[in-house]
Order: C-alpha cells, then sequence, then structure tokens
C-alpha cells in the first residue's frame, strides 16, 4: 500500500488506459442480438467477468454482475494500494456509490419491484458488501432494509434509518432522498475537512449539491411545495431561491446564467438537462484531475468514466436484449 499520489495516480492512469474506446460501442451496438452483443463483449476487458457467469449461457443478470463485479473489483483494488490520507479520499469517493444504491433500494421498494430486479439496479461499488445489499433487496420495506444495513455499521445509516421512518409516514419518496442526500453530504463535507482536501476538490462536491438541487427542481418544476424540505444545503451556484422560483413558476434560467449549470437550467426537456448536469460534473471532475496531477482527482476522474462506461454497457445489454431498434438505442447511448 501507499501513501503516496504519484504511486497511485499511475496505477490508475493505466486502468483508464483499459476503459473501452469508442470503436468498441459501434461493434456492440452493431450486434444483431443479445447472444451476438455478449459474445462480443467477452473479447473485452470484461472476458474474465463473465467467465464467472454459472451455466453454459450468458444472460442480461450474468452481464449485469458482470458489470458491477469488474466495477466493485476495480474499485477495492485501488483501496488495496492506497493508505493513509489517499486512501481515506477513496473511500469517501466511493460513498457515492453507495449512496446510489441506497436510493436503488428505495425507488425498488416504492415501485414494487422483486428482489431481483432491485438487485439488477445495483452497483455494489462503495463500502457496502454484496451480501448487505442482498439482504436489503429481499427486505419487505425500508425499515427491514435498514436493519440489513444496520449490521456493516455504515456511515449513511443514520441518514437511511431517518429517511425510512419518514417514508413509512407518508411514502414521499422525494423526501426519502433529500433525506438520505443531506446526511451523505454532510458526511462528505465533514470528512473533506477532516482530510484537508483541496478546495478544488471541495467545489467539485459543491457541484454535487448544487446538481443535486437542481435535479430536484427541475424533477418538480410549476408543482409548487416546500422548498426547505427539498433543499441540500452546501452548494454554491443553484440557491435556495433558484429551486423555489423552479417549484413555484417552472423557470430559473435566468438565475444560472453565467454559471456552471446554465445550459442546464435552460434545456427543453429534463432528459437534455440531465445530460448537461451530467456534463458540467465531468468538465468539473476533469478539471480536479488537472488541477494537481499529484492528488485525488485523478482517481475521481476515472471513477466518472467507469461509471459512465458501466452505465452504457447496462444500456447496451437491455437494449440488445430487449431488441430495442438500433437507431433508439443509439440515441440512448449518446445521451447515457
Amino acid at each position: 500500500m501507499s501513501s503516496d499520489f504519484g504511486y497511485i495516480n499511475a496505477r490508475v492512469r493505466g486502468m483508464k488506459a483499459k476503459l473501452l474506446d469508442p470503436e468498441v460501442y459501434t461493434t456492440l451496438l452493431g450486434e444483431q442480438d443479445f447472444h451476438g452483443f455478449s459474445s462480443a463483449l467477452q473479447q473485452t476487458p470484461y472476458a474474465g467477468d463473465l467467465d464467472q457467469a454459472p451455466g453454459s449461457e450468458v444472460n442480461l443478470g450474468a452481464v449485469d454482475r458482470a458489470l458491477a463485479g469488474n466495477f466493485r473489483r476495480i474499485a477495492q483494488s485501488i483501496l488495496s494500494f492506497s493508505d493513509g490520507a489517499p486512501h481515506d479520499l477513496v473511500a469517501l469517493l466511493l460513498l457515492h456509490y453507495d449512496l446510489g444504491d441506497l436510493k436503488s433500494v428505495a425507488r425498488a421498494k416504492h415501485a414494487g419491484r422483486s428482489p431481483e430486479e432491485t438487485r439488477q439496479a445495483l452497483v455494489g461499488v462503495g463500502e457496502i458488501k454484496p451480501s448487505v445489499l442482498d439482504a436489503m433487496a429481499a427486505a419487505p420495506d425500508l425499515a427491514a432494509a435498514a436493519q440489513a444495513l444496520a449490521i456493516s455499521g455504515h456511515p449513511l445509516l443514520g441518514a437511511f434509518r431517518k429517511a425510512a421512518r419518514g417514508y413509512g409516514q407518508d411514502g414521499d419518496l422525494y423526501a426519502f432522498e433529500v433525506t438520505l442526500d443531506r446526511g451523505f453530504y454532510a458526511t462528505i463535507l465533514e470528512r473533506l475537512d477532516a482530510l484537508r482536501a483541496s478546495d478544488t476538490l471541495k467545489r467539485h462536491v459543491q457541484k454535487q449539491i448544487d446538481a443535486t438541487n437542481l435535479r430536484t427542481g427541475l424533477k418538480l418544476a410549476g408543482r409548487g411545495g416546500d422548498v426547505d424540505a427539498l433543499f441540500v444545503p452546501g452548494g454554491r451556484e443553484v440557491s435556495r431561491s433558484v429551486v423555489d422560483a423552479l417549484l413555484q413558476g417552472g423557470e430559473s434560467g435566468g438565475s444560472l446564467a453565467g454559471t456552471s449549470f446554465a445550459e442546464a437550467a435552460d434545456a427543453g426537456t429534463l432528459s437534455a438537462a440531465e445530460n448537461a448536469i451530467r456534463a458540467t460534473l465531468d468538465r468539473s471532475a476533469r478539471r480536479v484531475a488537472q488541477r494537481d496531477p499529484l492528488d485525488i482527482g485523478v482517481v475521481l476522474d476515472f471513477l466518472r468514466r467507469k461509471e459512465a462506461e458501466t452505465a452504457r454497457l447496462r444500456l447496451l445489454a437491455r437494449g440488445k436484449f430487449y431488441d430495442v431498434p438500433r437507431a433508439d438505442l443509439e440515441r440512448e447511448l449518446s445521451h447515457a
């Protein structure tokens, strides 16, 4: 293990070199069916993960498990060769994926999905062990899911329990996610200070908070509501008043003119806005990496790229499995 970012980032750059080239996506997109897709995927660095699938034929669940297993293995390897403050910063970045998985569990319970459908939505890259995620997926409700999470002593356990109690009373999924987001970002900001993280990384986290608030405002635009119940504090560019303007009237583009999120605020659809928000965060991650090549930014940028790769492959797998027309799948892939 090493606490030297020079060594850590050199290893991560080697991992970055193994990310799929655009030509690979073109090949996968051109396959006629799921069998062709899975065979082509076997010719990529994911072959070893696919080989672990039980049975002689790779199915959609096997692809999901292979993608998640590959991402988790790589993320855990970064932890394994880092030590000291760099190790703690990497662990802090991976907490973001735990947040996503906890939200996925809640959304699945809210939608009445089966345990298997819930498992398929989970990434499993962060601190939560696969066995705990399986138990949460199988839990009958969010209160029981919180009990399953309690085994791990996870840093977001308190926020998840609080959010689950609230959901048990009102069934409000948005309120659940806001409570979880508040707990997550409070934890992140506190630990960043304790680790004396760079101001550049802190600003990136603040952009993530801004993105969270903007997404909420755009999703609920024009529906009214109490902004204080939906707003996550800690950002810099998307203020409480901007979110309130979205909630009350559905307009905020002028308020965000000149900010990192101007394009997202002016987008005509939610999908276009999401693409713009994601692009803003990608640029921010690259900026962190470029500002100091001997800091955590190289890992941050790589994890975002790896996350995007996993999302694209999951989308392609589903498209081929369900016979989505190529033109539609190509359009969706450009948004992933």
